[in-house]
Formats: C-alpha cells, sequence, structure tokens
C-alpha cells in the first residue's frame, strides 16, 4: 500500500511515521521544511509544498497513491481544497481530520471518505480508560458497548473461565485471550492467540483477555476483582 500525508502536525506526523514503521510506502508533504526534515530520513519521500495547491497531486507521484491523509491543521479552506483536489485525482480512499462537528459534514460533503476527530478519539479512549483499570485497547461497538482488552487481574489468575460465570454474574462475553511481548524495535508481537476459549481454560498472568459488552458491566468485573 502507498500512502500520502499531507500537513505534518502532531497528527499527520504520527500517521505518517506509524505507517512507515510497519513498512508502508510512505510520501510525507508540509509547506513548513523544518516539519519536513523532521521526517524525512524515516518515510519513503518528503516534500516541502502547499497541500493545497492543485498541481500538489501530480508531482512526485503524491496522487498516484491507495490512500491520501488530509490533516492540514490550522487552515480549514487548505484542507477542504485538498480533499476536493484528491476526488477529482481519482483518489481511491481519502481520510480527512476534523476539529468540528461542522468541518466533518463539510470534509465528507467534498468527497473524504472517512473522516474523524482525534481529540475526540483521544476523548473517547481516555473515558474507556478511567472507567476500566488496566486496559490495554478497545474498540467501540455502539455508544457505551465496545470489545475491551485487559490483562488478566492477579484476583483470577488460576481460575477457569467457567468458574468465572461472567455471561451470568456480570453480561459480559470472554471472546478471546492472548499473550505478546516486546519485539527489538518496540512493536508488539502476539505469541499466542486462542479466538474460542474453552470452559477449562485457566487464565494465566499477563495473559490478555478480550471482551465484549457494556463499558460499565466491564468495569463493574474489574472492580470486583481487585
Amino acid at each position: 500500500m502507498k500512502y500520502t500525508v499531507v500537513g505534518l502536525g502532531e497528527f499527520g506526523t504520527s500517521t505518517a511515521l506509524g505507517l512507515a514503521k510497519r513498512g508502508a510506502e510512505v510520501i510525507a508533504v508540509d509547506i513548513d521544511m523544518e516539519r519536513v526534515d523532521a521526517v524525512k530520513d524515516q518515510v519513503s519521500l518528503a516534500i516541502c509544498m502547499d497541500g493545497s495547491h492543485s498541481k500538489l497531486l501530480q508531482t512526485h507521484g503524491i496522487g498516484d497513491v491507495d490512500v491520501l491523509i488530509a490533516g492540514i491543521s490550522g487552515n480549514f479552506e487548505a484542507q477542504v481544497l485538498l480533499v476536493v483536489h484528491a476526488r477529482q485525482h481519482g483518489i481511491p480512499r481519502i481520510v480527512a481530520r476534523a476539529t468540528s462537528p461542522d468541518h466533518i459534514k463539510v470534509l465528507k460533503a467534498v468527497g473524504a471518505h472517512d473522516v474523524f476527530n482525534p481529540e475526540e478519539e483521544a476523548a473517547r479512549w481516555i473515558v474507556q480508560r478511567l472507567l476500566i483499570r488496566d486496559m490495554t485497547n478497545y474498540f467501540e461497538l455502539a455508544d457505551g458497548f465496545s470489545i475491551v482488552e485487559i490483562a488478566v487481574p492477579a484476583a483470577i489468575v488460576g481460575k477457569t473461565i467457567q468458574e468465572l460465570d461472567l455471561r451470568r454474574k456480570y453480561r459480559i462475553n470472554l471472546i478471546a485471550t492472548k499473550t505478546v511481548e516486546t519485539a527489538e524495535d518496540g512493536s508488539t508481537v502476539i505469541k499466542s492467540f486462542n479466538a474460542v476459549p474453552s470452559p477449562d481454560q485457566k487464565l494465566k498472568a499477563g495473559e490478555i483477555m478480550a471482551f465484549s459488552g457494556s463499558v460499565l458491566d466491564i468495569a463493574n468485573f474489574m472492580a470486583q476483582t481487585e
């Protein structure tokens, strides 16, 4: 997959470097030369250029990518123009950063396929972390309901899934377990994964459980296993 990231603020830089670290081909673009210099050794190509200019996508193969991430901050007009030009150029997927509900509506209206607010996403993550201790990851299914990954609490190490009786006592489901380790480059590697835990499976220290259910019910379960 080939990506173009336009706008190297905190969001754009993190996105570009995150994709590059995972082996993606990334073209990073910003109007500020200092920001371009900061990432040039870590991405496939870094270019100093006005992201809202119509000629941008005709230069250096910037428009010949699978995904364009519009991450321009502080200049909403430039962000809109970038999305318009990317759509006219036929880029298959356009992902845009927004800072308000109105911005989301506008960016979708002019052609962005996916629009999200990083600050709102961060707030949701913080709320989940405040409600559920030891959470390592989550995926929101609907308002108030998530799939949540949690490290096995010490109080239930050695107990079987059947003994915990999660569905009846707490109205939650254990859908998977896994163990992970940290690689030399700092990335997380899955050592083992069990997508269908059996009732007699004993939970181990250092293992991670994936639950589905109400966030409050999962939080209640964790509170009772302290």
